[in-house]
């Protein structure tokens, strides 16, 4: 239901599309097939939005993939984000109008609910930005619109301009410190706070080892340009830190069988327990792990349970 901190009505787990996209950053699908399958099924199973960037999958091809899979599936929300590059161009207010128009394109819809600015420019005020993002949603070109990979004081500038209605963050179980930099800030200002990244590339699935290998940027193929694979492979992949997180999910193995789930569903039902998060996006291109991430929207935890999970590791 649609509330000031969630004013699209967003269902509090969505389809992340970025893996989805294929590209150089996760490969290439294996199954185009599986892949819509995968959207469509978290879209039956009650996931009422897909989250998605026209960066995923390079040159919009996760855009692409999402418009395919949407067609005849009714009232779905969907979220696109816009990048600033090539040289802050994308975020003039030309810009805007132009990606919006190229997004849309792709999705084969003639509305966006949400848009975000997908990460920051590198010189254009970001007041010139947030006001024409405003004038979107004025106009009704977008329903809502909010930043991702933002630093907070900067959605807090947004905030004095023009309200802000979403914000979106990394954030699981294994890394929490967005949440607690932008919790208080979103409660605050009634800002929605949307997650991704809520199962760690797959650290929280249980289906990595210390020894498993990527084809992927989680095997330490970081393109230079690419700041969130620079910052992320050595905070989840590199070898002592996948060691120290496997050693997390060990711990949370035998209260996931206390809570009758998996893990991965232990910690999505964590993070959709924490007050200031409003939804999460989960990606996947098996139909199969949708059906089990959407199960974990159901989960109740109990107190005691949750303060289980939520114990950080000693040391």
């Amino acid at each position: 239901m649609p509330s000031t901190r969630n004013p699209l009505g967003l269902s509090s787990l969505g389809y992340g599309s970025w893996e989805a996209g294929g590209g150089t950053t996760w490969g290439p699908n294996a199954s185009h097939d599986e892949v819509i399958g995968a959207v469509r099924r978290s879209v039956a199973l009650g996931m009422n939005w897909v989250d998605t960037a026209e960066v995923y999958g390079g040159g919009g091809g996760a855009e692409t993939v999402v418009g395919e899979a949407l067609q005849g599936l009714g009232d779905v929300r969907v979220c696109t984000k816009v990048a600033p590059e090539p040289d802050d161009q994308r975020f003039t207010e030309s810009g805007l109008r132009q990606a919006l128009e190229e997004s849309l394109k792709r999705l084969g819809r003639d509305h966006v609910d949400l848009y975000l600015l997908h990460w920051p420019a590198q010189e254009l005020p970001l007041e010139v930005t947030w006001e024409a993002m405003a004038r979107l949603r004025e106009e009704g070109l977008v329903g809502a619109i909010g930043l991702s990979n933002y630093p907070v004081e900067d959605v807090a500038r947004c905030a004095r301009l023009a309200p802000v209605d979403y914000v979106q963050v990394q954030a699981s179980l294994l890394y929490r410190d967005e949440l607690d930099a932008f919790g208080p800030l979103c409660l605050d200002r009634g800002i929605g706070l949307l997650a991704y990244g809520p199962l760690a590339y797959g650290l929280l699935t249980g289906a990595i080892g210390e020894d498993t290998q990527f084809d992927d940027w989680r095997g330490g193929v970081v393109m230079a340009h690419d700041f969130f694979c620079a910052e992320n492979h050595p905070r989840f992949f590199a070898a002592e830190a996948r060691r120290a997180h496997l050693a997390v999910v060990r711990r949370l193995t035998p209260l996931a069988e206390r809570a009758g789930c998996s893990v991965a569903q232990l910690a999505l039902a964590w993070l959709l327990a924490r007050p200031e998060v409003v939804a999460a996006a989960v990606g996947t291109r098996n139909p199969v792990h949708a059906e089990a991430n959407a199960a974990a929207a159901g989960l109740t935890l109990d107190d005691a349970l949750l303060a289980a999970v939520s114990a950080r590791p000693e040391g």
